[in-house]
């Protein structure tokens, strides 16, 4: 049924048809320009005007700058051409109204016998974006009302294809949201049902136990990433504010660590590599621990992809340093293993960057460490030394 309500919504979004601002959008895409006309000289509106009609354009005629003001204000036109010498109102005074109403929406064509520079300067700094000079031209002047149509479609299409595109996403949001909800759910119930059988792994055989462990490693990073990507949007748009409370974090890096220790070390023949632990006992800071133990899980999944399998190991040391205000918290995640190529380093924590033969290198991990420790005014960082070739260094204020 759920899939059945996100594909229903999917519809909604990509109907243009559902939001009114797409509708404004799709008119004026399809009907014909609006044209205001104001010009007290009738022989010449009347002229003007039957030519615009013939090539389908609306137009609404006015015989001096009052009655353009008026009409202009009743029925919003998409280009208003305005004589300058008028009775009642100039037509400077009309295209300043006119544009304080309208403003960039409304494109305004001046027709006018006073063809002097003074003129044409006091028309463009009332607001005018054009200027044609009387007697009139009339070939030329539905040209350049062509030319005005063409650029108003153009514009409306690019908004409406941008109104599309802001729903798309929305959509997009709400069923990510939904699908992380769902698969968040089915791992919370295979998790515990692996680790019941687990907690029996003496009545398996060695082949049984190595299975049980792989699938709860795999599930536990599989349930991580997917709430890393229900939780990078809101740490993005600062949704998400870490909740601080005090915590033993010795004790937290410690049962992170258990998760990720190796299943085959004990085996015969099995991987060596290892995880140590050196932090005060009964080490209490304030930070948010569903946050930094998420970071942590990152780190240790890719440190435990990379770790030599040999002869590697992985150690995790906190401390806390006094030097600021407040105290500082430093934990920092090192491996013996391959290390980072230089060419990776300066983009590692943005999202979903590519290496050089293009294919993916890394998603969201980083990228989710680095928006929680921002949002806990904190840093991270990639650091190298002899002991270790790859080391992440955490420095959170507390």
């Amino acid at each position: 049924m759920r899939n059945l309500a996100v594909t229903a919504k999917a519809a909604q979004f990509c109907d243009a048809d559902s939001s009114e601002a797409a509708d404004s959008l799709r008119d004026v895409v399809e009907m014909p320009a609006r044209i205001l006309l104001a010009e007290d000289e009738k022989p010449i509106r009347t002229i003007l005007a039957n030519a615009l009609r013939q090539h389908n354009y609306e137009v609404i005629e006015a015989k001096d700058g009052k009655e353009a003001i008026e009409k202009a204000l009743k029925i919003r036109p998409h280009l208003a051409i305005i004589d300058l010498r008028m009775p009642e109102v100039d037509g400077f005074e009309v295209i300043r109204r006119l544009k304080a109403r309208y403003g960039a929406e409304l494109f305004v064509m001046v027709l006018s016998a006073l063809n002097q520079d003074r003129e044409r300067m006091m028309a463009f700094e009332a607001g005018a974006e054009d200027f044609v000079a009387k007697p009139v031209p009339i070939p030329e002047v539905v040209k350049r009302v062509e030319v005005f149509e063409r650029t108003r479609r153009a514009i409306a299409e690019a908004k409406l294809a941008n109104e599309r595109a802001d729903r798309l996403r929305l959509f997009a949001a709400e069923a990510a949201a939904l699908l992380a909800h769902d698969l968040l759910n089915g791992l919370s119930v295979c998790i515990p049902n692996l680790q019941y059988l687990g907690d029996y792994r003496d009545t398996f055989d060695g082949e049984m136990q190595d299975a049980i462990e792989q699938s709860l490693h795999s599930l536990r990073r599989m349930k991580g990433l997917v709430r890393n990507f229900a939780d990078i949007s809101r740490l993005e748009d600062a949704a998400l504010t870490p909740e601080r409370v005090p915590i033993d974090i010795a004790k937290l890096l410690r049962e992170t660590a258990f998760i990720h220790k190796n299943p085959h070390r004990a085996s015969a023949g099995g991987d060596s590599w290892h995880i140590d632990v050196d932090a005060p006992d009964e080490l209490v800071v304030s930070v948010d621990p569903v946050l930094i133990e998420r970071v942590i899980h990152n780190l240790l999944g890719n440190a435990t992809r990379y770790v030599d399998k040999k002869n590697g190991y992985i150690r995790i040391r906190t401390s806390v340093l006094e030097e600021n205000e407040g105290g500082q918290l430093v934990i920092s995640i090192g491996n013996v293993g391959p290390a980072i190529p230089p060419a990776m380093r300066a983009d590692l924590f943005d999202k979903y960057r590519c290496g050089p033969d293009g294919k993916a290198q890394r998603g969201m991990g980083l990228y989710f460490c680095r928006l929680a420790c921002e949002a806990h005014g904190g840093t991270i960082a990639l650091e190298v030394a002899d002991e270790f070739p790859t080391e992440f260094v955490i420095r959170l204020p507390i």
